[in-house]
């Protein structure tokens, strides 16, 4: 029996809170709190404060979207307004206008210490993927400089002549240890039939991000940006099941707002006096399309009586 008939599905949704979060000061340092968990429950607003998501089927390049994140509050809390905490522990008694009451809060240490993690193993890997060695190589020589016992060199591989070997360990050290920790196999229901599917299942949100690495690597994905949102996402390339390798837009949605984009761009241009030939050179369109959408404009320049 080949390897591939034992690829699991993958089962992951994770809670956002939905009036988002804020950061809050905590023993001396700062934390990352739902703000609904600390202010006074609004009994007729939403009874149910979080929405569920499904962040990896929505999200093919996620784990991409958190390593650019600058680890800095602001970038952090946009991310968390977005996709929700990285975990679902650490909880904290807090004093809020209520009384005092049990949180949930993220250390912003936490957060800069997993962007710079899975930030140092995706670098590797796309040094590896392109054929760039140098970033491994500088890998070998720092682990070599601190005097590692020889046994654990080994384990590194970081005397082999090859760096890439030494690049792919780190990696996979990495890897496996958060895997092991955010990541269950389970045996579930099969959508509420009566059948049970092994899956692969993410206990939080870091876990998700971890597997979604883990099978980049696996099968040897490649992302792009959007050209819409700039998000990153997934083109097929081999046995990936990504989007075609020419596609641009993440979503249909980003599809349709870069059009309508394009529609106002062109509409601000002739209002400014240009020809419908030199908006096409701008744009880079044919002036057939040109004209159709300053035809759609619901505001067309007038002409000036003499």
């Amino acid at each position: 029996m080949s390897s591939e008939q034992f690829v699991l599905p993958i089962f992951f949704s994770w809670k956002v809170a939905h009036r988002g979060y804020r950061w809050i000061d905590h023993n001396g340092g700062r934390r990352l709190c739902a703000v609904d968990a600390l202010e006074r429950p609004d009994w007729h607003g939403v009874f149910n404060p979080y929405q569920t998501q499904q962040p990896l089927l929505e999200r093919t390049g996620l784990f991409r979207e958190f390593v650019e994140l600058q680890p800095s509050e602001p970038q952090i809390l946009g991310f968390a307004n977005k996709f929700g905490v990285l975990t679902d522990g650490q909880d904290l008694t807090v004093d809020t206008d209520f009384g005092r009451t049990l949180v949930h809060g993220e250390t912003l240490r936490l957060w800069q210490d997993e962007i710079r993690a899975l930030s140092l193993a995706v670098s590797l890997w796309d040094a590896i993927s392109v054929g760039g060695d140098r970033l491994a190589a500088e890998l070998k020589a720092a682990l070599v400089k601190r005097e590692l016992p020889l046994a654990v060199q080994r384990a590194l591989h970081v005397t082999d002549d090859d760096p890439i070997m030494t690049a792919l360990s780190a990696i996979q050290r990495q890897t496996d240890a958060h895997l092991r920790r955010h990541v269950d196999s389970r045996l579930l229901f099969r959508e509420n039939q009566p059948r049970l599917q092994l899956r692969l299942q993410p206990v939080n949100l870091l876990g998700a991000l971890w597997l979604q690495f883990a099978l980049a690597v696996d099968l040897d994905k490649r992302f792009v940006k959007c050209a819409e949102c700039g998000a990153p996402f997934e083109v097929s390339r081999g046995l990936c099941t990504g989007k075609r390798p020419d596609a641009k837009f993440c979503s249909a949605r980003c599809r349709v707002g870069h059009y309508r984009g394009r529609i106002e761009q062109a509409q601000r241009l002739r209002s400014s006096g240009l020809s419908p030939k030199q908006i096409a050179s701008k744009l880079n369109a044919r002036v057939s399309v040109i004209n159709g959408w300053l035809e759609a404009s619901p505001t067309k320049p007038t002409r000036r009586r003499h």
